[in-house]
């Protein structure tokens, strides 16, 4: 198929060559031919008129008879052109022209055919040779030098096409080896600014006085600084990927992970506690805070982390906290105390009242039903502190939250002011929480109560709602933390007066109350079982800005159980 295409396509140039004869005569006035052409013909036919109207036009011509000495006249000059007498006896003119066409230095040499043979099969047998066109004998002189000036152009124009793209190549060649270099210097450039930049990091982290991490885009850490190492007394090689979390303590180690993967998830900041094993096989407690790294354009390429140690500070911490508990734990016992005298008291005159009456002959029914209403209240308060104590824990089940409070909402309306109003905001199918259902309860029931007091029967509002979240902080108490996760939210706010930043800062202490009632348990029972369930419980308030409760709960998935926790009275 493509011999076919190049036969038809030469056969296509040659009735374009006929066309522009009469343009070719027109300006052979004009022009001035040169060129060399050799001639491969015999003496008996017509070479020399061949040789002189060529001369007349100034083209060199010289001629030859054979094959053999067309070729080697060819390797002492090479022509433009190239005439061959196919019917000439001492050579084929078709094998010559397939020998001048087999040689790469005179492929492009065009060839024209001398014949008398007007059969198209003659022509097609020579276009596929490599035959440039023909010319038919007896010649037409006009013809004849049209379409020699026609051939030489084209080679010409052929020739100066070629040298014009190897210039160009050349020049694009320089041009990519002058990019190449210029690239090469700029990347080499860049790559130094990026070592010394990252020397000048490693130095500075090296000379930091806490311990430096980075992490990639993987989460493996990448890099540790001398700081960490020499407290770990852990190779960079060991402590590379996964490595540093061998000295992180076991009980530490889940809850890190999942903080950590969540803050990558989200690509925010992050703050840990943990306890990381030092060279001497100590552990120390740990402030880890975690800061996403972004390239130019806000590309996320990973963490850098900076820990200090905070044993020394959170030993004095608890050291301070344990003056306090025994600060509360007289409070406490003095509460206790007041209240059961308080109680004994009145049940001892109840009780001498009562026996008055029977020796006068009465029924003493209503100092026995404030007898056994004294001896409730006892229980309750008793009950309270067992709570607080830890010592009712009860039994544990899954519970739906938002169902919970919603059987509670008539309760709790009969139990607030008049001119209170209880909103509720509770969506269903929030995931179950692993609880004491009679505990949540007396959480709602605290909360709700205390915004009503607060409220104070001036008028006002209380909402109270739950919600699914997803938060990782230490509670208000100082004494839980909830690691990641997804949680229940159940929040209760009020328009009340609100609280002080003094108060706000006692409000879970046992006997604590600035109210003219009431025994300051409330909050204090409170914040122990939310520990008790794992949870958190924060709150914000401002004088004349009311305040919000939110307690958040871990959530259990299916078919995971959580032993109840031991509640850590704060004194």
């Amino acid at each position: 198929m493509p011999q076919i295409f190049l036969i038809f396509f030469r056969l296509f140039v040659v009735k374009r060559i006929q066309f522009s004869l009469e343009w070719h005569l027109e300006r052979a006035g004009a022009m001035e031919p040169t060129g060399t052409i050799l001639v491969v013909a015999d003496e008996l036919d017509s070479p020399g008129l061949i040789e002189k109207v060529l001369a007349e036009q100034s083209y060199l011509v010289r001629r030859v008879k054979s094959a053999d000495e067309a070729l080697a006249a060819i390797q002492v000059q090479h022509p433009e052109l190239v005439l061959i007498d196919v019917r000439n006896p001492y050579t084929d003119g078709f094998a010559l022209c397939q020998k001048v066409k087999a040689d790469e230095t005179l492929a492009e040499t065009p060839l024209i055919l001398l014949t008398p043979s007007t059969d198209a099969k003659h022509w097609v047998e020579g276009f596929a040779l490599g035959a440039a066109d023909f010319v038919s004998k007896p010649f037409q002189r006009d013809e004849l030098l049209a379409r020699v000036a026609t051939h030489l152009e084209l080679a010409r124009l052929h020739q100066r096409l070629g040298a014009q793209m190897s210039k160009s190549t050349a020049a694009l060649r320089a041009l990519v080896w002058k990019l190449q270099r210029e690239t090469s210097a700029v990347n080499t450039h860049a790559e130094r600014v990026l070592k010394e930049s990252e020397e000048r990091f490693r130095n500075m982290a090296d000379n930091a006085p806490m311990l430096v991490w980075v992490s990639g885009t993987d989460r493996k850490c990448t890099f540790f600084n001398k700081g960490w190492l020499q407290f770990t007394g852990r190779t960079m090689e060991q402590e590379l990927g996964d490595g540093w979390a061998e000295g992180v303590h076991p009980e530490d180690l889940d809850h890190t992970v999942i903080a950590y993967n969540e803050a990558f998830d989200a690509q925010r900041s992050f703050q840990l506690e943990y306890r990381l094993r030092r060279v001497d096989g100590v552990y120390r407690w740990i402030l880890d805070n975690g800061v996403p790294r972004f390239e130019a354009g806000g590309l996320f390429v990973g963490y850098v982390g900076s820990c200090v140690d905070i044993t020394d500070s959170k030993q004095a911490y608890e050291g301070n906290l344990d003056k306090q508990r025994v600060k509360s734990l007289r409070v406490l016992t003095g509460g206790i105390a007041h209240d059961f005298k308080n109680l004994m008291s009145s049940i001892l005159t109840t009780a001498e009242l009562a026996e008055a009456e029977v020796g006068e002959g009465s029924s003493p029914v209503d100092e026995i039903r404030t007898i056994r209403d004294l001896a409730q209240r006892a229980v309750e308060i008793v009950r309270e502190l067992m709570i607080y104590a830890g010592q009712d824990k009860g039994t544990f089940e899954l519970v739906d939250l938002s169902q919970l409070v919603e059987e509670m909402l008539s309760l709790l309306r009969s139990m607030i002011g008049k001119n209170v109003v209880l909103e509720a905001d509770l969506p269903a199918n929030l995931p179950p929480v692993w609880g004491n259902p009679t505990h949540l309860r007396q959480i709602v029931m605290n909360l709700v109560i205390n915004a009503s007091d607060a409220i104070n029967g001036s008028g006002g509002k209380i909402k109270i709602s739950t919600s699914r979240a997803r938060r990782t902080y230490s509670s208000q108490s100082g004494t839980a933390i909830l690691s990641g996760g997804e949680c229940v939210r159940l929040e209760v706010s009020d328009t009340g007066c609100g609280m002080t930043p003094e108060q706000k800062a006692k409000m879970f202490d046992p006997y604590f109350t600035t109210k003219r009632t009431g025994h300051g348990l409330g909050l204090a029972v409170v914040d122990a079982i939310v520990q008790s369930h794992g949870g958190v419980i924060q709150a914000a308030s401002a004088p004349g800005r009311g305040t919000t409760f939110e307690v958040l709960l871990p959530v259990v998935h299916h078919r995971e159980r959580k032993a109840p926790q031991t509640m850590h009275a704060r004194s």
